[in-house]
């Protein structure tokens, strides 16, 4: 990267990338437990797979943005406490402070993802669930 300003830019968008492709995530879960709840096995295969290529998409940027942080010097711990929406360091540069913003965005499409998850995947799999053997 030729300057730290870039290397911001070139974070963000992946954010906001991985931003777009967790809304999707979120979607899909939320229609494949609709398709679940209606015994519509067909839409439900259909969904996962839709959800798990848009996972697959999601976890290249993530890598992407791994790569990046590396290239970081000593931002690398700031731009790890962004991306995990940690309030450890304040932000003071556009691309920082929306890198931030973006990723508490994003932990907060997360947990509503998993939140529909668990119910659909406890109904489906009951004591086999996922999150069952979580806990």
């Amino acid at each position: 990267m030729e300057n730290r300003e870039e290397l911001l830019m070139e974070i963000l968008k992946r954010v906001q990338r991985n931003y777009r492709h967790m809304v999707e995530i979120e979607r899909v879960t939320k229609e494949m437990a609709d398709a679940l709840s209606r015994n519509d096995q067909e839409s439900a295969q259909l969904l996962m797979k839709m959800r798990q290529d848009e996972l697959e998409r999601f976890l290249d940027s993530k890598r992407e943005i791994q790569m990046l942080i590396e290239v970081g010097g000593e931002d690398k711990e700031k731009l790890r406490s962004w991306l995990n929406a940690e309030g450890k360091y304040q932000p003071e540069a556009f691309g920082e402070k929306k890198i931030l913003e973006l990723s508490t965005q994003l932990q907060q499409v997360l947990k509503r993802t998993i939140d529909v998850d668990k119910v659909f995947n406890s109904r489906v799999a009951g004591k086999d669930s996922y999150y069952q053997a979580a806990h």
